[in-house]
């Protein structure tokens, strides 16, 4: 009868359960396999549809019963805005006990094509071939992909090149992922390894990429990397996109947001939800290699970047200065805890304060938030169910919600991002 978060069927059964089912769609009868269950509630699997939605559509991808990678292709994109819109709404509005949210217009770009970086598994077969793809769901089998609709089309066209060149390697089973970026037009290629290739391999993957006019490099751990494509040292290996007019460097295992158009638009509504002054000093917590921080930097006085990953926090460092920004100070911190008897330098009263947590949320920095005393606290989420247990608390502290919007940053699959304003 409804839908949660997630974009799972809610159903209440005849014996009292309330079952939470993956793909099926709301007014659809099915059959259902209890997978877990307590005395309420029941998470299940749909064994058979019986009576189908008008509203179901063909999946698009031809892997899309196999791969792990999506999970609502048989939905249109407007439908599966609209029901996670609805689920969050549900959701804010029971826990929060507000009636009438905020809600803001949501972010939102193409459906198709929208991936700029995918990492696939590779693995070789008795007969000698070389399967490669993204995980099964819930299974660590691998779907040996053909397309894959939603990354971007440049990628797919070299990922298919390159597996008959996978196969003849005679160091194939050294290579166990592909990680691929597409960057302001051009394809970056990373091959993970087990240790170095025959000089003969490195020779027929070098053709390879000159064939292709693209970038190619074997990885062979999170710190040393060869180019094959360049006559350059990269055992730090950099890539670069752009965002706010600024150049952001990264290395290949840092994150970065995987949707290039979605991530330009919520930046922009950051900028925009903040009413940033030149006076400011803002802290960005949870900053990554500085998304949002250099942005932040080109509008207020001061701005101060914690990051939990040291390689990260020197990233921040690098960029502020290449991008010629001097009013950043990046420190390196585990959010998830803090030492009450040495509090951080950076935990001090400022104007603004930006986060963008993982998925477990922030409880142990919203603790913290009433002594740091933000006028305004932009709260970026990709867990609704922990971002509401935060702004809970934040609310309890005196702070209102003036705005909340979804950001739909993986079209076709159950991820639910947002954004929240909370203000004095």
């Amino acid at each position: 009868e409804n839908y949660d978060h997630q974009g799972k069927g809610i159903i209440k059964t005849e014996s009292g359960h309330v079952a939470f089912v993956p793909g099926v769609m709301q007014d659809e009868e099915v059959r259902v396999r209890p997978v877990t269950y307590t005395d309420k509630i029941i998470h299940g699997q749909a064994i058979d549809i019986k009576a189908s939605s008008p509203k179901r559509i063909a999946p698009t991808c031809p892997h899309f019963e196999a791969c792990g990678g999506c999970q609502l292709q048989y939905m249109t994109n407007q439908e599966q805005v609209e029901i996670k819109q609805s689920a969050l709404s549900r959701l804010f509005s029971t826990q929060l006990k507000i009636k009438d949210l905020p809600w803001q217009p949501a972010i939102v770009g193409p459906e198709w094509g929208y991936r700029r970086t995918a990492r696939l598994v590779t693995w070789v077969e008795q007969d000698g071939s070389v399967t490669l793809g993204f995980r099964q769901q819930n299974s660590n089998q691998i779907v040996d992909i053909q397309a894959c609709p939603v990354l971007a089309p440049e990628l797919m066209g070299h990922i298919l090149a390159l597996k008959p060149v996978l196969a003849s390697l005679t160091d194939k089973r050294k290579v166990t992922h592909v990680q691929a970026f597409y960057l302001s037009g051009d394809s970056h290629l990373f091959l993970r390894t087990l240790g170095p290739l025959t000089n003969e391999d490195k020779s027929t993957l070098m053709n390879f990429a000159k064939q292709q006019g693209r970038h190619l490099s074997l990885e062979y751990d999170k710190q040393a990397f060869e180019s094959l494509t360049t006559d350059k040292d990269q055992h730090n290996s950099l890539l670069e996109y752009r965002l706010d007019s600024l150049t952001f460097k990264f290395q290949p295992q840092n994150f970065i947001q995987i949707n290039e158009q979605v991530n330009q638009r919520m930046v922009e509504q950051a900028m925009a939800w903040l009413t940033l002054d030149a006076d400011d000093v803002v802290l960005d917590l949870f900053a990554g290699i500085g998304n949002f921080t250099l942005p932040l930097a080109r509008r207020v006085k001061q701005v101060m970047a914690v990051e939990g990953v040291n390689d990260m926090v020197k990233r921040i460092k690098s960029n502020a200065e290449s991008n010629k920004l001097d009013n950043v100070s990046a420190h390196q911190a585990d959010l998830s805890k803090f030492d009450h008897k040495r509090p951080p330098q950076w935990l001090k009263p400022i104007d603004k304060l930006l986060l963008d947590p993982a998925r477990d949320g922030a409880f142990a920095v919203v603790k913290k938030i009433p002594l740091l005393k933000p006028r305004q606290i932009l709260y970026v989420s990709c867990n609704p169910a922990t971002m509401v247990r935060d702004v809970k608390h934040l609310m309890s502290a005196d702070y209102r919600l003036t705005k909340l919007g979804l950001l739909n940053m993986f079209p076709h699959t159950s991820h639910v991002e947002a954004m929240a304003l909370l203000e004095k």
